[in-house]
Formats: C-alpha cells, sequence, structure tokens
C-alpha cells in the first residue's frame, strides 16, 4: 500500500512525492505558485488574518452604505495553555486543522472563517453577512456546541475541548440625510475585530465555554 501524504492546503490525502493535489491542484512543491499565496494559513488551510481584515472592510463598507447588519466572531481555545504544554508540534497543529475543518461543517455557506496570527492561545475569526446581534448569539453557539460535542483524534488526552466566541455588530442605522457617509475601511476593521476581542475578555471572568457579544454603532 502506498504511502500516504496530506495536501498542505486542502488536507487531502495524497501519495507521497505527488507533485500535485488532485482534489484542489495546488502545487505541493512550490506553494508560492498558488493564487492564494500569502492569504491561506499553511498550517490550517483556511484564510488568515491579512484575508479576513480585507473581508471585514470590505464588508463593512457595504453593510454601512446599504444598512445592512453584520456581525464578526472571535473564537478562542479554552485552556489553551494547558494544551500546549501536554501537546507536541505536530499534534497542536492537527488539531487546530481539526477545529478548522469543523467551523466549516458549523456555518453558513454565505459565512467566513479564518485563523488569525495572534501571540497567545489560537484565535479564529468568523464573518457573517447580513447577521445581527441575536443572529450572531446563536451563530455562536452553534459552534461552540459543534466543538464541544466532537471527539478529537489528533489531541491526545484532549479529545473533547471547549472554545469561547466573542461577537462584534454592526447594527442597522438608518442616516439623518441624505447621504449614508462612509467611515474609513481600515477603521471599520479595527473597531469590529477589537470589539469582538472585548467582548471575548470580558467574558472570560465569567467561566469557559461561553458567548460574549459587544456592538459597535456608527
Amino acid at each position: 500500500m502506498p504511502a500516504v501524504g496530506a495536501c498542505w492546503y486542502c488536507n487531502s490525502e495524497l501519495p507521497d512525492g505527488a507533485q500535485y493535489c488532485p482534489t484542489c491542484g495546488h502545487s505541493q512543491s512550490d506553494r508560492t505558485s498558488s493564487p492564494l499565496f500569502g492569504v491561506v494559513d499553511p498550517v490550517t488551510g483556511i484564510w488568515n488574518s491579512k484575508f479576513i481584515n480585507a473581508l471585514i472592510g470590505q464588508e463593512a463598507n457595504r453593510a454601512v452604505r446599504y444598512h445592512r447588519p453584520l456581525s464578526v466572531l472571535v473564537m478562542e481555545l479554552d485552556h489553551a495553555e494547558h494544551v500546549h504544554k501536554e501537546l507536541g508540534h505536530i499534534q497542536l497543529e492537527g488539531l487546530l486543522r481539526e477545529i478548522s475543518e469543523r467551523l466549516g461543517r458549523a456555518i453558513r455557506d454565505t459565512d467566513t472563517v479564518a485563523f488569525l496570527d495572534a501571540e497567545g492561545p489560537p484565535h479564529f475569526a468568523i464573518v457573517l453577512p447580513e447577521t445581527d446581534e441575536q443572529g450572531a448569539t446563536l451563530a455562536a453557539d452553534k459552534i461552540r456546541r459543534a466543538i464541544a460535542s466532537y471527539d478529537f483524534a489528533t489531541s491526545g488526552d484532549w479529545k473533547r475541548i471547549t472554545v469561547s466566541c466573542g461577537a462584534a455588530t454592526i447594527d442597522v442605522v438608518r442616516p439623518s440625510g441624505d447621504e449614508p457617509g462612509l467611515m474609513n475601511r481600515r477603521e471599520y476593521t479595527g473597531n469590529l475585530l477589537r470589539e469582538a476581542y472585548h467582548a471575548l475578555e470580558s467574558g472570560r471572568s465569567a467561566g469557559t465555554n461561553r458567548t460574549s457579544v459587544g456592538a459597535f454603532r456608527s
């Protein structure tokens, strides 16, 4: 039986030494040749912080101009310091890939999940278009249940893990004048992510496996 490896991009199985993945078509020897180079996290195979920041800016401008709700979730692995201590590097990367796959199954096809290049505990971001504060809470709770109920194969003794979520929402605010008025794209991106982080941190004092919600208002 031939040895089996995994594609760096989509994690599909492929024979060792394969030059291209038969599932996604990405080169296995030259990652820079991929049109997605620089916007995909090499460990998890999902979008990275560079891509998600740009997407949030674009979606925020659209939400403001057309008066539509938008929510962003930031998700953190609970007890991350203990998980890091007990798992080796290879096991931890495998766990992050499994979490990424589980997240992809838990969100809608219109939502976008990314791995954030943050120091310390692993963080993920999920962009939820057309989603108000109530919808963001429901989405976060669905994600938490999907993670908590799953047996992870690559995490050693940590087969069951939990995550906590912070949510930030741009509410539907009608302009007082004729023009909607756009805020700077970078300012919006920072505010949404920062508010989601703040919501996450504020909920930490109440325990793990929780959803905390904040709101950005223009």
